[in-house]
Parts: C-alpha cells; sequence; structure tokens
C-alpha cells in the first residue's frame, strides 16, 4: 500500500470547532443534527459515556452559532440549512463542583456568568439563584440576539455522583428541577433546546415541566446518531485498519470480523443498526491492539456500588444477565432510591437491546460484544474473590492449565476452591446460576467457549475449544453427573465438532448443594 497519511484519532478531543481546524477524523453526524434542529424544538437523549455525547453537543453549539465555515465539506454544509444565528447556552454539569448544594448552586451561577460575558451582556444580578440567573440570562440575550439556544451535556452527573447520599442525591435533584423549569416558562424566549445523560431520571422528577420534551433515548430514527455503524467504519477508518493490517501482519478481512466482535453490537433501539463505541474503537486503531479501553477509563463508582450492593443483597440476576427483560419504562428511567439494577447496569452501556417482543412489548438485553462481557464479567469475578482477586486470577490459569492437560480431578479441586469463595448464602438453587459462574470463571481464564450453544438436538451449555481438544459440557444441580453426560450421548451434542480434529471431551458436571454443604462431582468420556 501507498503510505497515505492518517489523519489524527480524536482521543480526548470533544470540542468540535479544535477537532476540525486541527484537522482530526470527523465521522459526520450533521445530517442527524439538521433534522433535530429543522424538525423539532425539544429533545432529551441518554447514552453510555464515552459514547460522543459531548461532541454531539458541541457540533450542535457551532451549527446554532451559524458558524457554517467549520463545515463546509460535511453533510450539513451541502444541505439547505440556512445558518441561522442563535445566542447559545452550553452548560456541561459534569464539571460543576458537587461537594455541596452550596458549592453546586455557586459553580451553575460561575458557569451562567461566564456565558454572559461571552455575549457581553452586563446588565445580569451575579449574586442570584441559578435559577434566577438563568431566567434573567435568557430574558437578556433574546432581547439582544434573538431566540436563544439551550444545550445541557451531563445533565444526571450531579445527581450519579451523589448517590450514596440519598438524602443529598435528592436535594440536587430538586434543584435541577427548579432550575429547568425556566425551560417552560420562557417558551417563547426559547428556539431550541438538547439535553444529554448517562441516565433518565423518572421524569416526574426533574423534567416534569418540559412536557413536550421529545425522548430520543429509544428512537428507531436516531438509533445510530451516537457511536459508529458498519457502513462508517468501512468509509472513515479502512485506511487505519489496512495500516493495523499490515502491521500486524494479518489478513484484512480477519482483522475487520476481530473489530466487529470486540467493539460493534449496541442497539439503542428495537430496529436500528449496532453501532460500536467510538472511544474503544478510536483507542483500538491507535494501539493496533485489542483491549478492554472501555472499562480501562473507569467504570461508573455508581455503578459498581449497586452492582456491589445487589450482590450482598442476593440479587443474583446479575450472574444470569443476558436472560433479562425490560419494558420501555423499565429501560428508560429510573429515580432515587429505586434503582433496578439492570435499568442502571443498560443505561451505563453494559448491556444492549438484543431483540424486541411486540406482544410482550419486552426488549431482551444481552453485552454488546467481547469488550463489554469480559469487562464486565472481570467486575463479578473481582466481587466474587473481592478478599484476593490476584489470587483467584492465579486459580483461573491453574484451571485453564488443568484443561489443556485433560487432569479432570484438578479441574474439580480448582473449582471447588473458587465456589467456596462465594459466601454459602449466596449459592443459588438455580441449575443456570452455577452454569452462568462457570462461564464467567472460562471467560475470564482466558479460555474460548460458547454458551448455550445450539444444535439440531438442543442446546449444549457450554463448549469450551482449547489448542488440542474440545469439551462438551452439560450442568446439573442436585443430580448425578452421570445424567448430565448420557445428556450429551442421547442428543449427539458432539457432532458439530467432529470437522475440527480434536480430542472430544464430554463433560457432565453435578453442583450438590445440601443444608450448608456443597460439592462438585462430575463424569466424563473422550472421544
Amino acid at each position: 500500500m501507498g503510505h497515505v497519511m492518517l489523519k489524527k484519532l480524536p482521543l480526548d478531543i470533544q470540542t468540535f470547532r479544535e477537532l476540525r481546524e486541527s484537522n482530526y477524523l470527523y465521522v459526520d453526524k450533521t445530517e442527524y443534527a439538521y433534522n433535530l434542529i429543522t424538525g423539532g424544538r425539544r429533545f432529551f437523549l441518554s447514552r453510555p459515556r464515552r459514547f460522543g455525547k459531548s461532541l454531539f453537543v458541541s457540533t450542535l453549539h457551532e451549527i446554532l452559532s451559524g458558524n457554517k465555515e467549520l463545515f463546509t465539506d460535511l453533510w450539513i454544509g451541502r444541505s439547505n440549512y440556512e445558518w441561522k444565528k442563535h445566542p447559545v447556552i452550553s452548560l456541561s454539569l459534569s464539571s460543576l463542583d458537587i461537594k455541596s448544594i452550596d458549592l453546586f448552586e455557586k459553580s451553575l451561577c460561575n458557569a451562567l456568568q461566564k456565558i454572559a460575558e461571552q455575549y457581553s451582556i452586563t446588565s445580569l444580578n451575579f449574586d442570584r439563584t441559578p435559577k434566577s440567573l438563568f431566567m434573567d440570562l435568557i430574558e437578556a440575550l433574546h432581547k439582544k440576539f434573538g431566540k436563544v439556544a439551550i444545550l445541557v451535556d451531563e445533565y444526571d452527573y450531579p445527581i450519579l455522583r451523589s448517590l450514596d447520599n440519598e438524602a443529598y442525591a435528592i436535594e440536587i435533584r430538586d434543584a435541577l428541577r427548579d432550575f429547568f423549569i425556566i425551560i417552560k416558562d420562557l417558551d417563547a424566549s426559547i428556539a431550541f433546546v438538547f439535553i444529554t445523560g448517562v441516565s433518565s431520571f423518572a421524569k416526574a422528577g426533574i423534567f416534569s415541566g418540559l412536557n413536550n420534551l421529545q425522548i430520543l433515548t429509544l428512537n428507531d430514527t436516531y438509533g445510530t446518531i451516537l457511536g459508529y455503524t458498519d457502513e462508517e467504519v468501512d468509509h472513515y477508518f479502512k485506511d487505519y485498519m489496512q495500516a493495523w493490517s499490515e502491521k500486524k501482519n494479518i489478513s484484512y478481512q480477519q482483522l475487520r470480523q476481530e473489530i466487529k466482535t470486540w467493539y460493534n453490537g449496541y442497539h439503542f433501539s428495537a430496529h436500528s443498526f449496532a453501532v460500536y463505541n467510538p472511544f474503544s474503537l478510536m483507542n483500538a486503531f491507535n494501539e493496533y491492539s485489542f483491549k478492554n479501553f472501555w472499562i480501562q477509563s473507569g467504570p461508573p463508582s455508581f455503578l459498581m456500588r449497586e452492582i456491589t450492593k445487589g450482590y450482598r443483597n442476593k440479587q443474583l440476576r446479575m450472574f444470569d444477565i443476558e436472560s433479562i427483560s425490560l419494558d420501555e419504562d423499565d429501560l428508560g428511567t429510573i429515580d432515587i432510591g429505586a434503582i433496578p439494577l439492570p435499568t442502571l447496569i443498560f443505561q451505563t452501556g453494559y448491556l444492549t437491546i438484543d431483540t424486541y417482543d411486540t406482544d410482550s412489548k419486552l426488549y431482551k438485553l444481552k453485552f454488546p460484544n467481547a469488550e463489554i462481557k469480559h469487562s464486565f464479567q472481570k467486575l463479578l469475578f473481582n466481587l466474587i474473590v473481592q478478599d484476593d482477586p490476584i489470587a483467584g486470577r492465579e486459580l483461573l490459569q491453574d484451571l485453564k492449565q488443568a484443561l489443556i492437560e485433560n487432569d479432570m480431578e484438578k479441574m474439580i479441586d480448582i473449582l471447588k476452591q473458587l465456589f467456596s469463595r462465594i459466601p454459602n448464602q449466596l449459592l443459588a438453587t438455580q441449575e443456570k446460576f452455577y452454569h452462568a459462574i462457570l462461564q464467567i470463571f472460562f471467560d475470564i481464564a482466558g479460555i474460548k467457549s460458547q454458551s448455550e450453544y445450539a444444535t439440531g438436538h438442543g442446546r449444549i451449555d457450554i463448549v469450551l475449544e482449547l489448542p488440542k481438544c474440545m469439551y462438551i459440557i452439560e450442568t446439573k444441580l442436585n443430580q448425578s453427573p452421570t445424567m448430565a453426560l448420557e445428556q450429551i450421548e442421547e442428543k449427539r451434542y458432539w457432532e458439530p465438532f467432529l470437522k475440527f480434529g480434536k480430542l472430544i471431551i464430554l463433560l457432565g458436571l453435578s453442583f450438590e448443594r445440601g443444608s450448608g454443604t456443597f460439592d462438585i462431582t462430575y463424569a466424563m468420556k473422550k472421544l
């Protein structure tokens, strides 16, 4: 390949002007911006962190400010957009001081004061409450420049960071509700509103006054407004993939498939195309490697607290997370003091929509991709072995070695050690719990595995693929391992794997749980 000059990747750039003026790569989302600005007035969009919300808000800011020169070669620059200049109030609530309600309100006033200074509005009394200052600023901007555009990024940041103190989180929520009510009160002065966050707190809470707010979160039309589709990846990142393929000496097709497996798979509505997480994808292109970039940027502390709480409170659904189905209200909104864990896991990006059942109106959820599945399972594994995660991971490497060597006695011994770390009262009475925990162990150990593998005769619980052998595993609870082995034989589960020419081991595993007792037994057959 002739050496193509690759544009810089905007790994930490969230300002549209800087991105354009410094010639960073930009995946054109301006058609969505055009459709929003010309087709409606009040919008709310929630997406997980690191999904491009701030960059999109910055893009809207430049469009609404009439800065056409930044968009000449983009979709909106070639459209019939009129480029009317609006005064823009753009607030990112993640930059506010939330150590106390006074500091929160003071820093919100400071943010409004900076905007007033940018527009040379000097007539305001800056010693007022955020609500009254917001109202005065909108009115002053409207009087001087015309109808105002309001952009609020990460509206929920102050609440999410305060969830460990419920009373304070409610105080922050109420302060924000009072603040946002101004948008309703001054409707005639406002041209456009766009608000983003990670979570949708119950509409009766923060946005109770904004009854004409269009919620885009699960909207089919806007399912790919953020994140990158396969088509966009092939169009914008082709040269990056070519460079990666040459540098690492792997075929372009193989690399393309791996990128898809690792980072694609988010669905934000029932019928939209899948999208890639932009943060993970661009970091992968930057380093030419597959890593859990998203989780390395820091799992949300509020989510970690809720997961830990759920674990202690025996919310064992989290170990079988892909079996969860929720309706639109469950997916869409949460409230302080009543946050269902599956909803929070979906809204923070660890789960995505798999299918939608039109009869029951339920969304079935799944992990979006290999990166997120591995990241979430690592969180769960660290919870299970929280007394000593390093020793736990060493046990997993021993487990992998035992499987490579076909040493069943050693494998059972290691599994018993791992399960002994789970408090006895948490050991569930459903077979699928043990199946799910096993899957976590195999995944974290780095063993190629597939759960619920469909064949013509049924579903195999777990298939493991190792360099020289394959395991077909059926699990049972309080039944004999021989019964599990007979099921594998009777349904001829091994047949699809004969073509690999490897040793095939049929393995029945039985988890035996009594009153205060726990044991694991096995029955096996080699083919």
